[in-house]
C-alpha cells in the first residue's frame, strides 16, 4: 500500500468525494486516501493501471477498505485481460480480426503469451475478450 494522504491528497481543497466504504459525502480538505494494488484497476490513464486509489470520510474507514485489498490476490491476468478490454472499446469495431489483434497487441504492448494466458484467464471467468483475441 501507497500514498496514504489527508489535506494533500486527491480533492483537497477541491470538491466533495465519497467514501468508498460508507458513502458519506467528504470535503476535500477532510478526504484521506491510499493507493493499493489492484488487478483489477485499469484506467483511462496506463500510468495507473493496477492500482486502486481509495477515498474515506477518515482513518478508520481506510483501514476497512486496504484490509479488504490486501486480502485480494494481485492476478496479472487479470489486469492484463483488463487492458486488451480498454484498447479493444478505444480501436472500436474492425472488420479485420488480424488487424485488431495486431492493434491490440501495438495499443498494449502485451506480448502473444501475455495476450494467450489474458484470454485463458477471462474464458475462465467466464468474460470472453472479443472477437479474434482468443
Amino acid at each position: 500500500m501507497t500514498g496514504f494522504g489527508g489535506a494533500d491528497g486527491p480533492g483537497a481543497g477541491g470538491e466533495p468525494e465519497l467514501c468508498d466504504r460508507c458513502g458519506a459525502l467528504v470535503p476535500g480538505p477532510e478526504l484521506v486516501v491510499l493507493r493499493v494494488p489492484d488487478s483489477s484497476a485499469v484506467a483511462g490513464d496506463v500510468s495507473f493501471d493496477g492500482e486502486r486509489l481509495l477515498r474515506a470520510c477518515g482513518e478508520a474507514h481506510l483501514i476497512e477498505l486496504a484490509a479488504a485489498y490486501q486480502r485480494r490476490p494481485f492476478v496479472t491476468e487479470e489486469l492484463w485481460s483488463g487492458q486488451i478490454t480498454r484498447a479493444v472499446r478505444r480501436l472500436g469495431p474492425l472488420d479485420d480480426e488480424e488487424e485488431l489483434y495486431d492493434r491490440v497487441v501495438a495499443t498494449t504492448g502485451l506480448s502473444e503469451e501475455q495476450l494467450m494466458r489474458a484470454a485463458a484467464w477471462q474464458e475462465s471467468h467466464g468474460r470472453p475478450l472479443g472477437p479474434g483475441l482468443v
